[in-house]
């Protein structure tokens, strides 16, 4: 019998493959256009490498829609999903149909091999007339035996002998066959269906037709996954089983093409060429699938995403085996197909200090010479194949100059398709590379035409970060402005934003309630920490005296925790924390406008020094405008406009050691808080560069001999 065995590929596909694609698994945001490797909480609304091949291929087939004879663009409309960045699910929520959402809200994997509902028995004996009372009486009883628990043989021969009629025995073998598929005994159970294929009754003979491909199939990948859901070690596909799977599911397929079980028939399908390797089978199928309407195929766009995705594409997180994948390339026709593999097989790691999400390092991409040889299987598409040409000039090749002569400005477009919208996005992501003086207006031509979901944001991003780079991020917040957002402005504003903006955009009218109070926020917490008192007390009478305490405000670009669609509400800015702040009654700190006061009339007073670095230690749990983890060119990480440095606690704690003029009580107080620093961990909790562990135990020494009596030499029981 001929054994067919898994290449490396299925070997990385199990049933956790989905966790493997969507990517959205604590991965970090990373705001930028570029993206070189895969970032799956970094969706773009373009064709590009990073991309979840998933989006990428959404992308793809909701241009085949659009392109259809009068078929209408799919235009975006406001919402707070509407990032410039996304996740598969986002955008599989905003271009799919209702059954598509729901899939995706339960978090189930697309089965193209969903069994017939046990409804369908019962439904279909009920309204069958052909049967006397008493046998439709048994036949229900029966069925409902065989639901809830295993069934017994005996059960069904005694159904057998109340039977008299053809259809009801027709009706009784069926149970039977049921019975054995669900013990797993498939190759009895395709026997007793395929002797069913030409009873009387008419859902007996189509479910018993369909019946026979489906346990047949199971039959040929029994065995094949483990307890994990992967292909067990050593499993092969019998080659034999799939291929009568295959004729059974055709027989069924011809005589119902709209049968009930049309679209699990075609899926079951599919499944026999992936178990048989049969790789020019499945894509055949697939290209010819990405070219139906998803009511002619019965199956949506997304769910067939997501098995093209499952059964072909690898695993983001897998290390890529060079050969395999040339293998897979090489062999693969389809268009439609090429250019998602391509676009996976251009990803390359990303640049020094980028790696936050974990990223494997994929070795070399794809070779231009092996892209030039697909072109052929791209006659129908050749504007895609040109467009994947430019995206290994500058993803591969980094050559964005050479760019710009491969894809010629065609910015001013009434509407954009994925296709078009991604040769335009590539086109001025090599003007930014180049720092061309035409970039910006390059990015507002475009935005009248992106209408489709995605697109807009997009732009957004990248007018803000042209903006930012520019040194013109007033353009950002100015009434005109296309950048709307929210978190494209609150990165600029808490990381970039001079006292003069923040104090703009705190007093703008025009501006949403959330941004003005933002802005407020940070502006008073950068006075308060960067030696400001006096404009710290002007900027405090803007606080109303009714300005909450509870809430919190922590900068955050993980898409998946900050605007995310449904009922989610942000937190309430804090802002009367700067009237009723926390203070440490054992070290006496008047409260923070008192100390402030007391930094206008002297800017090094110690103990106001220390009351400020309680203010931020107090509320921390609200409040954290550290510096930017960013160092990936990203949004919101070029120098600060602010005048002084991120406020370090520690640096507070030395400076009153250093400080002749501090009182004993001061130095005592600032040892205690250094070495508490590290409680009770010993990582270190106040920012700045760690400080040994032997410079800990030295300021716990100090403080127990020095400032013996006092209640911080007292309190100190340990360091860390």
């Amino acid at each position: 019998m001929k054994c067919i065995r898994m290449i490396v590929l299925l070997a990385w596909i199990g049933l956790t493959r989905q966790a493997l694609a969507s990517g959205d698994f604590g991965c970090s945001t990373i705001w930028r256009l570029a993206h070189h490797n895969y970032e799956g909480c970094s969706n773009m609304a373009f064709l590009s490498p990073s991309n979840d091949t998933r989006v990428n291929l959404l992308l793809i087939m909701a241009d085949l829609r659009s392109a259809k004879p009068g078929a209408v663009l799919k235009t975006s409309t406001p919402a707070r999903s509407d990032a410039p960045l996304f996740l598969w699910e986002n955008l599989a929520d905003r271009l799919g149909s209702q059954a598509d959402k729901a899939m995706l809200k339960n978090d189930s994997a697309t089965s193209p091999a969903t069994p017939p509902s046990g409804d369908s028995f019962t439904l279909a004996v009920q309204a069958d007339r052909a049967l006397k009372p008493e046998e439709r009486d048994v036949l229900l009883a029966v069925r409902k035996s065989n639901r809830a628990a295993d069934a017994a043989a005996s059960t069904f021969a005694g159904a057998e002998r109340v039977t008299n009629t053809a259809s009801a025995k027709a009706y009784a073998a069926y149970l039977g066959g049921a019975a054995e598929f669900w013990q797993s005994n498939y190759a009895k159970a395709a026997v007793t269906f395929a002797s069913l294929t030409n009873a009387q009754p008419a859902w007996v003979r189509e479910t018993a037709t369909y019946m026979v491909g489906r346990a047949l199939i199971d039959r040929a990948q029994d065995g094949a996954f483990d307890e994990y859901g992967s292909f067990s070690k050593d499993w092969c596909a019998d080659a034999r089983t799939v291929t009568a799977a295959e004729a059974a599911l055709d027989k069924y397929l011809q005589q119902y093409p709209k049968g009930v079980y049309a679209r699990s028939a075609r899926g079951l399908k599919r499944r026999g060429y992936w178990l048989a390797q049969d790789t020019g089978k499945l894509e055949d199928e697939y290209g010819a699938l990405m070219l139906l309407s998803p009511e002619d195929r019965n199956i949506s766009d997304v769910e067939l995403a997501q098995e093209i995705d499952n059964k072909i594409a690898t695993p983001p997180d897998t290390p890529r085996d060079r050969a395999s994948e040339d293998a897979l390339l090489k062999g693969t026709q389809n268009p439609l197909l090429l250019a998602m593999l391509d676009l996976q097989a251009m990803r390359t790691p990303e640049a020094t200090g980028a790696g936050s999400n974990g990223e494997v390092s994929h070795g070399n991409p794809i070779s231009l010479s092996t892209l030039q040889q697909q072109k052929p299987y791209f006659a129908s598409q050749m504007p895609l194949f040109e467009y994947l040409l430019a995206v290994h000039t500058f993803y591969v090749e980094k050559k964005p100059a050479e760019v710009l002569r491969m894809i010629p400005d065609a910015a001013r477009q009434s509407s954009f398709s994925y296709l078009q919208f991604s040769r335009q996005m590539l086109r001025g992501m090599a003007l930014e590379a180049l720092k061309d003086r035409n970039a910006l207006s390059f990015w507002m031509q475009m935005l009248p035409g992106a209408k489709a979901p995605y697109e807009r944001p997009a732009l957004e991003l990248a007018v803000a970060y042209h903006e930012e780079r520019a040194g013109e991020l007033n353009n950002v917040f100015a009434p005109n402005s296309p950048v709307h957002y929210p978190y494209l402005r609150e990165v600029l504003l808490a990381n970039i934003a001079d006292p003069s903006l923040l104090r703009i955009q705190a007093k703008n009218t025009g501006a949403p309630q959330r941004e003005r109070d933002i802005a407020l926020f940070i502006l008073l917490y950068k006075e308060a920490t960067r030696n400001d008192a006096t404009d710290f007390l002007k900027d405090l009478a803007l606080v109303p005296s009714n300005a909450p305490t509870d809430g919190s405000y922590m900068l955050d670009g993980n898409i998946d925790s900050y605007f995310v669609p449904g009922d989610y509400q942000p937190s309430a800015i804090p802002l009367g924390i700067y009237l009723h702040d926390k203070t440490d009654a054992h070290f006496g700190c008047p409260g923070l406008r008192a100390s402030e006061e007391q930094l206008v009339q002297n800017a090094d007073n110690p103990t106001a020094r220390l009351c400020v670095a309680d203010f931020v230690r107090l509320n921390s749990s609200v409040t954290y405008l550290g510096t930017p983890r960013s160092t990936v060119d990203e949004l919101g990480d070029t120098p600060s406009l602010f005048p002084g440095g991120n406020f370090v606690r520690m640096n507070t704690y030395t400076a009153v050691l250093a400080n002749p003029k501090s009182s004993r009580n001061d130095k005592a107080y600032a040892l205690f808080r250094a070495v508490n620093c590290y409680a009770p961990s010993g990582g270190n909790d106040c920012g700045g560069k760690d400080v040994p562990q032997s410079q800990r135990k030295a300021w716990f020494m100090a403080l127990k001999h020095n400032y013996a009596g006092t209640r911080w030499a007292n309190a100190l029981q340990y360091y860390w």
